[in-house]
């Protein structure tokens, strides 16, 4: 079979990314034909089609520089990109791919392409990495204050010109809505043969919106099989490894190290532009940042580590550092909001704590520190559930299944 997989990012980096270059390597290890559609960037990793990959857009530097001509651009860029579908058409004739499988393409990549998926009849199905179709800001945040916010019906995105929930910028949230509006006017949601949510907290929130229930299939994301490992050491340190920004709860975190002393933080990822300076001065000194790591040393220091945290303040999905930390027999203290509630029992795999609560946080890892015998338990049950929902064959099984349902 031939997959095409689109990401916007063809580097590694989040989450989206992550799954994205996972599932290529376990598709051709079961001898199946991939390729990648992105954006041009020069992170990215060699791919033979790069010369078909879209344009580069920063939307972050566009909104800085406020005017009608950048504000024009942006939202021709975000709704609809006429260079994508272009250079997506020819992709389809030079690959001819069975399946299109989408990842993250909003703003950058646009759902454009589905169109020419769709006019050239080739099934499409999209994995659901956030809450872009339902929530015009992603996430259900309103960046400012860091407030959770449904104000969004499933009919109506008129909130974000009120609340200014995107970067506090009514230009930014402006647009936002407007790409909303229009995705739903163009009927994205009919023209996907599926959508695939790895976590029952987004598939409930996309059908409370109004996706039909038929449509969109719980499947959960998986672990590599070198991420598992049951025998790491236990050096005493508390391990955060994802994007050091605010929305993952890093200035609560910070807090909590603060009022626990005798307690070892290690942090590693890269930073959220505002909190660069934080952590070039004020970092407590039982925390450690360690810069962004990959592969073997990123291994090494989960593998090493007592247990994970990950104290976000909004609705994560199924957060891939949760699952690697428990396919390395880690357990896993969160916050206890979004698709983490679904991976964490609270004193089974690890320990949920109200979000944005800085004692209650520091209180949970404080006790995971002291409790070494507790914490192993917690991890081998996490381990094993990791080894029965999460393995790569469980998913891959899963996955064939639905790519043989819509071809035929």
């Amino acid at each position: 079979m031939k997959i095409l997989l689109v990401n916007t990012y063809h580097f590694r980096g989040g989450g989206d990314s992550t799954y994205t270059f996972n599932l290529a390597d376990l598709l051709r290890n079961k001898g199946h034909e991939v390729a990648f559609f992105a954006m041009k960037d020069v992170r990215n990793l060699p791919d033979p089609n790069e010369d078909l990959f879209v344009s580069y857009i920063d939307f972050r530097e566009r909104y800085q520089n406020k005017n009608i001509a950048n504000g024009i651009q942006v939202l021709a860029r975000a709704i609809y990109s006429t260079e994508a579908r272009h250079k997506f058409k020819q992709l389809l004739e030079r690959f001819s791919p069975n399946i299109i499988h989408l990842q993250n393409l909003h703003a950058h990549i646009t759902p454009s392409i589905i169109f020419e998926a769709k006019k050239q009849k080739i099934p499409v199905v999209w994995t659901l990495h956030d809450f872009k179709l339902i929530c015009p800001n992603s996430h259900f945040l309103i960046d400012a204050t860091g407030q959770i916010c449904e104000a969004c019906s499933k009919i109506g995105y008129y909130m974000p010109f009120l609340k200014k929930c995107k970067k506090n910028s009514f230009l930014a949230s402006g647009m936002a809505a407007l790409e909303a509006v229009s995705h739903r006017l163009m009927g994205i949601q009919e023209k996907v043969d599926l959508f695939l949510p790895p976590s029952l907290f987004l598939r409930n929130k996309f059908i409370e919106r109004g996706f039909s229930p038929k449509k969109v299939r719980h499947l959960p994301h998986f672990v590599p099989e070198q991420l598992f490992c049951k025998n790491g050491m236990d050096q005493g340190y508390i391990f955060f490894f994802s994007k050091l920004e605010v929305i993952k709860g890093i200035r609560i975190l910070l807090k909590a190290c603060r009022l626990m002393p005798n307690t070892n933080v290690v942090m590693a990822g890269g930073v959220e532009e505002p909190l660069k300076s934080m952590l070039a001065t004020s970092l407590p000194p039982n925390v450690q940042y360690v810069g962004i790591k990959y592969g073997e040393e990123l291994r090494q220091l989960l593998f090493n580590a007592r247990a994970v945290v990950l104290p976000s303040l909004w609705y994560e999905n199924q957060p891939s550092c949760i699952m690697e930390a428990f396919a390395a027999g880690k357990p896993v203290i969160a916050s206890d909001i979004g698709g983490m509630t679904e991976l964490i029992n609270h004193g089974e795999k690890g320990l949920l704590v109200p979000p944005g609560d800085v004692n209650a946080l520091a209180s949970a890892m404080e006790w995971i520190s002291k409790h070494s015998d507790e914490a192993k338990k917690m991890g081998e049950a996490a381990h094993e559930y990791a080894l029965k929902v999460h393995s790569a064959e469980s998913h891959y099984k899963n996955l064939m299944n639905i790519y043989k349902e819509i071809l035929h």
